[in-house]
């Protein structure tokens, strides 16, 4: 009952018979999970089988399971806890750090050198409900999380691509980051189009200067948006990050070319 259909970012668009119902279906709970109706419906049953990790996260993020929740979800499916990796990033979040953030009239994060959250803004709550203690780390989101082909408008295109890429370019700059190398591992060990990105790789540095759109909670059209980054100097690879609203004008100039 927490997953109420109306409010999944793009998902009219991708499913609109979702969109009337008030509750989400089986169907529809496995198709937000990236997996089978008869593999879900086996986790439902209780019966016993080798569920991964990243699936059962998945399932906690898709029905909105607090943590406690998604404990008993773990201890249930696989008769342990869930296993978590303690990284210590250069970047932290401090009070001045969050009041950047909370100024900024739009969505604003930073993430650390392995794209795990540091910070995030009430705007980009709004925008990106997931951030609120559902997922840690941009890239897994957008690699591993079926929702997020929906919201990001073009995703194949404007989106997987190039962020894949720059997750390699940064594992070229920071070969020692463990963290960094062991995210790219488990989205190439469950996404086949990242698989491809790395047979057909391109150079990306950064996105700053990008147009992109978005579908957003609860709105009918496309949002254009600029990315917006920043590199603090005392964790460089690090970024910080604004998705600034522009109106469809704007959105059909050339995006600026990523430099190093």
């Amino acid at each position: 009952m927490r997953l109420r259909p109306n409010d999944i970012p793009g998902l009219s668009s991708a499913y609109p018979n979702a969109a009337v119902r008030r509750h989400a279906s089986k169907e529809l709970v496995a198709t937000l999970t990236g997996c089978s109706i008869g593999w879900y419906a086996t986790l439902e049953r209780g019966e016993t089988q080798n569920y991964s990790d990243d699936f059962l996260n998945r399932v906690a993020y898709t029905l909105r399971l607090n943590p406690a929740e998604k404990s008993m979800l773990f201890f249930l499916a696989t008769g342990h806890a869930l296993t978590t990796t303690v990284h210590e990033s250069r970047m932290r979040r401090t009070p001045t750090v969050q009041r950047i953030l909370d100024a900024q009239p739009w969505p604003a994060y930073v993430n650390d050198e392995a794209w795990d959250l540091i910070a995030v803004n009430a705007h980009m709550s709004k925008w990106f409900p997931w951030v609120e203690g559902h997922e840690n780390n941009i890239m897994r989101w957008v690699f591993t999380f079926p929702e997020a082909r929906t919201q990001l408008h073009r995703w194949d295109k404007d989106w997987g691509p190039q962020m894949f890429a720059q997750m390699r370019f940064a594992q070229a700059r920071q070969p020692e980051n463990k963290r960094l190398a062991a995210v790219i591992e488990e989205i190439l060990d469950v996404n086949p189009d990242a698989r491809r990105f790395q047979e057909q790789p391109i150079t990306y540095p950064h996105p700053d200067g990008d147009h992109r759109c978005l579908h957003l909670p609860l709105h009918q059209r496309l949002q254009p948006i600029e990315l917006i980054a920043f590199a603090p100097l005392r964790a460089q690879g690090s970024r910080f990050m604004m998705l600034v609203p522009i109106d469809r004008d704007e959105s059909q100039k050339p995006a600026a070319s990523p430099g190093a």
